[in-house]
């Protein structure tokens, strides 16, 4: 991500800013990701000559970039599908699961509507059930200035959090270059562990280490990942452990 500018997935928008009601959106039992890509595949070859599938659209908006692939695009026709695959009755879908369709659909048909300008498009939701392989097809019509408000809108309620988590990590990133070893000392054979873990870290490379009992392991690998994190542009640290205690030895650590 380049100074001022944030980039988010059109579905990751979507589900941000769109997402309402019921917090739990399953709507069981779902297609396994497999049938899914199948489904697509299906819906698309069905299409016409012309139908362009997977098509590439991104847009602007006050320092945000948002971008993602529409399921298809029908430009006889004039319309724009989104695609979704269900089994079973379509009518147990939940109002706010659909709600979260028809949002992503309208925000890439902003984004068609800016990059081909278009005065307006229809907009399609697809579902296809995938043990009948039946369409059921929704459909609605809207101006490029109708979407455009729509985009507009959700930009702004997702640039409102973007901004205070941006603040956030700045401010994240500033303690942790002043992060200092929390002992008066290294334990034997820790500091190499340490350097070890940084040098793998700054340079993007896989570290396989072995340490015996009592050395410090624990300490000796998160302290030079939290030190590493600001210098790559790192977001997130996984420490994974198979034990119970191992957990609560890693969060006593973080907590020294």
């Amino acid at each position: 991500m380049s100074e001022g500018e944030y980039r988010v997935a059109v579905r990751a928008l979507c589900d941000f800013t769109a997402r309402e009601g019921d917090l739990d959106h399953r709507f069981t039992p779902a297609p396994s990701a497999r049938e899914g890509i199948a489904g697509h595949a299906l819906v698309a070859g069905r299409r016409g000559e012309g139908y362009e599938a997977e098509l590439p659209l991104s847009g602007r908006f006050a320092g945000l970039v948002v971008g993602g692939r529409a399921d298809g695009y029908d430009p006889a026709a004039n319309r724009l599908e989104e695609v979704k695959t269900h089994r079973g009755d379509l009518s147990r879908m939940a109002a706010n699961q659909r709600a979260l369709h028809w949002a992503q659909v309208r925000v890439y048909g902003a984004l068609l509507c800016a990059e081909r300008g278009l005065e307006g498009v229809t907009l399609a939701l697809v579902y296809l059930e995938i043990t009948t392989g039946r369409e059921t097809l929704l459909t609605e019509r809207a101006s490029a200035a109708e979407l455009t408000a729509f985009f507009e809108a959700q930009c702004r309620r997702f640039l409102a959090w973007a901004g205070q988590e941006a603040e956030h990590r700045l401010r994240r990133d500033a303690a942790l270059r002043e992060l200092a070893f929390p002992h008066a000392a290294f334990r034997p054979g820790q500091r190499e562990l340490a350097e070890g873990v940084y040098k793998a870290a700054a340079t993007g490379r896989c570290l396989l280490s072995q340490a015996p009992t009592g050395i410090g392991k624990t300490l000796g690998t998160l302290f030079p990942m939290l030190a590493a994190m600001p210098r790559r542009g790192l977001d997130r640290l996984a420490f994974l452990t198979m034990k119970t205690p191992g957990r609560r030895l890693a969060l006593d650590t973080l907590a020294v």
